[in-house]
């Protein structure tokens, strides 16, 4: 799988499991990407100051014999995944922006 620039992946802090491995389900389109990475009063944030640089993934955990997994978010700037691609989160991850709840990680 592709990373972007520096490595990273983003995700929701709450969506976030250490080494866990997934499959892309979709793409979000743009507008659904840049809107998610704002504030609700629809402002950037220092972290992001250009959303639309970010392509967000619906991407759902891997769970062998069990029922279906969860479907997560994840983001990458300015690189793509295609459904059916499969990558693992990696193990150690920062907080990323706090006003979005967004850490960063690596892709293993």
């Amino acid at each position: 799988m592709v990373q972007d620039d520096e490595g990273q992946v983003l995700v929701f802090t709450y969506n976030y499991e250490a080494g866990e491995n997934f499959d892309v389900v979709s793409q979000l389109e743009t507008s659904t990407t840049v809107r998610i990475l704002q504030t609700t009063e629809e402002e950037t944030v220092p972290e992001i100051s250009q959303p639309d640089e970010y392509t967000g993934h619906v991407v759902r955990y891997s769970v062998d014999d069990g029922p279906q997994a969860p479907s997560i978010l994840l983001f990458t700037r300015d690189q793509s995944f295609s459904s059916g691609d499969s990558g693992q989160l990696g193990e150690d991850a920062q907080i990323f922006s706090t006003q979005l709840n967004l850490i960063s990680t690596t892709l293993e």
